[in-house]
């Protein structure tokens, strides 16, 4: 990973001390030493991910960091939101930063470690050898999560507010920042299964609508509410 994205100021050597030193400072981790290569090999992959993302940001100073989304697809003439990209100001690029922070809440974590590769500019055989897949499938996986993540992309907000119940948008809103179920169960006064559940059952209500109608995924939602209803 570091061979194809290296950065002067860091290398391959360096990684894998940082790694080892994390690996000391996190020791107590460690409850089954027979998966300790495991362990490791997690380690490295995060920090080298870090790495990757810093350098890539570092090269791209001043360029908004949603316009790697567009990268979900090979083929550019199949991205419907290149106006929408086109259209962003170099100025808003903090609050585009949340966003895909936003939408990786929203990927189980296979899906979600395969498009942070794909965000820091791995390629599909590169994110295939990371993770023992095969690049077909990689791309396969891709093109899936892109149908339904970039019309969510475009309609976050608006999918946060039609929510019909407040827990709903409490436990949703606190997800997409980022927080543990056990401290939106805190703060909500609900279950920590109950907060999961919730996001499970709104993440999957969101890429149903987003399927239905890729360009206005919030009237499928409110649809498919007054039909419940």
């Amino acid at each position: 990973m570091m061979w194809n994205h290296s950065d002067p100021a860091v290398g391959a050597d360096d990684m894998t001390s940082k790694t080892f030193i994390k690996a000391v400072e996190d020791r107590g981790e460690v409850r089954e030493p027979e998966k300790l290569l495991g362990w490791l090999l997690t380690i490295a992959k995060r920090l080298t991910l870090n790495e990757i993302r810093d350098a890539k940001k570092r090269r791209r100073a001043g360029n908004s960091p949603v316009e790697s989304l567009e990268s979900l697809s090979t083929r550019e003439q199949e991205v419907p939101y290149a106006s929408f990209l086109a259209a962003i100001d170099a100025e808003q690029a903090e609050a585009n930063q949340y966003l895909v922070r936003q939408l990786l809440q929203l990927l189980q974590d296979k899906d979600k470690e395969i498009v942070e590769l794909r965000l820091v500019g791995l390629k599909p055989k590169e994110i295939a050898e990371t993770i023992d897949s095969t690049s077909e499938a990689v791309q396969k996986r891709l093109e899936r999560i892109r149908k339904w993540l970039v019309p969510i992309a475009h309609n976050l907000e608006e999918l946060v507010d039609c929510l019909p119940g407040e827990d709903d948008r409490k436990v949703m809103e606190r997800h997409l920042d980022g927080q543990p179920p056990s401290d939106i169960a805190k703060a909500i006064g609900i279950s920590r299964s109950d907060v999961e559940a919730r996001v499970k059952r709104v993440i999957a209500d969101w890429k149903k609508a987003a399927r239905q109608n890729s360009t206005d995924p919030v009237s499928a939602m409110v649809k498919s509410q007054g039909t419940q209803t």
